[in-house]
């Protein structure tokens, strides 16, 4: 009930690219060649990247040019707070999808399924991949430990300011949903993502959204996740571009499954 004086308020959120491919993204400008083909390989070949950047970003974007690389006869399932996705309104390219939105409580706190409940179970929908559109604090666990057992080639989109920051705010929200300690959300994350993948404004580039840079999860040291920097902003334009770094054994076989060979073989310590 409103009081005297008070309006109602509507927020529209239209996105300008309803659909979206990689080499669209190239044209763009948000993404680099060489960034391009290593996204989809680590699609295709069934690795777990989590996208992340700032509010406004493009995350939404990059994830559907990425979901548009899975072969069309793998069975998607999407589970989003918001549908936003809207694959299955593109069946000639993913002809088998199931869409889940999150239902609140009515105001009496009864009903309503929440984003957890909604990972947890689509484990038992015979999925190819779980496509989660926003992962939050009451979540978090559930899907890293779908993705370390049974998801592999799932994709997530996360909020943080930088692609290592984000590991941070993951082990956050799992202290404060299950209270788990730091290194043990650590150990999960190794265990259950492959890549992230950072996208923001860039203001070397007049404030386009772009790709800026690509970390791996090379591991767990006993306290925390070792991730190497993939790909680096450039200096030049702030894109991201190849570093020095040396892909772990395991995720450069993986990748060239799909094609991709990494001619960056410098040692490099991880971080």
């Amino acid at each position: 009930v409103m009081g005297a004086g008070e309006r109602p308020a509507i927020s529209i959120r239209r996105n300008r690219f309803p659909q979206m491919f990689l080499p669209t993204l190239v044209e763009l400008g948000t993404v680099s060649e060489h960034a391009a083909r290593f996204l989809q390989a680590a699609v295709q070949s069934r690795c777990n990247p989590a996208i992340v950047g700032p509010n406004g970003a493009g995350k939404t974007t990059l994830l559907r040019a990425l979901v548009n690389v899975i072969d069309p006869t793998e069975r998607l399932i999407t589970v989003e707070r918001a549908l936003e996705l809207g694959l299955r309104r593109h069946p000639d390219l993913h002809p088998n999808v199931v869409e889940w939105e999150m239902v609140l409580p009515d105001a009496d706190g009864r009903g309503g399924i929440s984003m957890a409940a909604l990972v947890q179970r689509s484990l038992r929908a015979d999925p190819s991949r779980v496509i989660v559109g926003e992962v939050l604090c009451p979540e978090i666990v559930t899907m890293l430990n779908a993705m370390s057992q049974c998801n592999d080639g799932s994709l997530s989109i996360i909020h943080a300011r930088s692609s290592l920051a984000v590991l941070d705010r993951i082990a956050s929200y799992a202290a404060q949903s299950d209270g788990l300690e730091f290194a043990v959300t650590h150990s999960l994350i190794a265990g259950a993502l492959d890549f992230v993948v950072y996208i923001a404004k860039n203001p070397l580039a007049d404030g386009a959204r772009c790709v800026t840079e690509v970390r791996e999860i090379a591991g767990f040291d006993g306290e925390r996740a070792v991730t190497s920097e993939v790909f680096t902003a450039s200096p030049s334009d702030g894109r991201a571009t190849r570093s020095e770094y040396a892909l772990t054994a395991a995720h450069r076989a993986q990748l060239e499954s799909a094609d991709y060979t990494d001619t960056s073989w410098y040692v490099g310590a991880a971080v």
